[in-house]
């Protein structure tokens, strides 16, 4: 294996639990508000801060709902393309930072 790719992998690792974590809840939260007629007023899922449950500043749970559709989009494309990157059909920018800018 290249040593250039090693990046690429772990990154897909990550991205790749992240994006497959974020559509089993997505999945599962449809199928749970289509069976209670899409009401938003109960709330589903894991809770981020389950000591603070009932504080206000928490989102809703339809703007959780709706934030998750972003969640997907973004964890999607990026482990879409780290995958072409690793097929070599894209090129993985690796050295983009240096432009030798001068001193």
């Amino acid at each position: 294996m290249k040593r250039e790719l090693i990046p690429l992998w772990i990154g897909l690792c990550v991205e790749g639990s992240l994006c497959a974590y974020s559509w089993y809840w997505y999945i599962r939260s449809i199928i749970f508000y289509r069976k209670n007629g899409f009401d938003f007023s109960e709330a589903f899922g894991f809770d981020y801060f389950p000591s603070f449950a009932n504080e206000p500043f928490l989102a809703t749970p339809k703007a959780k709902f709706v934030a998750l559709h972003f969640v997907l989009a973004m964890t999607s494309v990026l482990t879409i393309s780290t995958v072409l990157s690793l097929m070599g059909i894209i090129k993985a920018c690796m050295d983009c930072a240096d432009y030798g800018l001068p001193m």
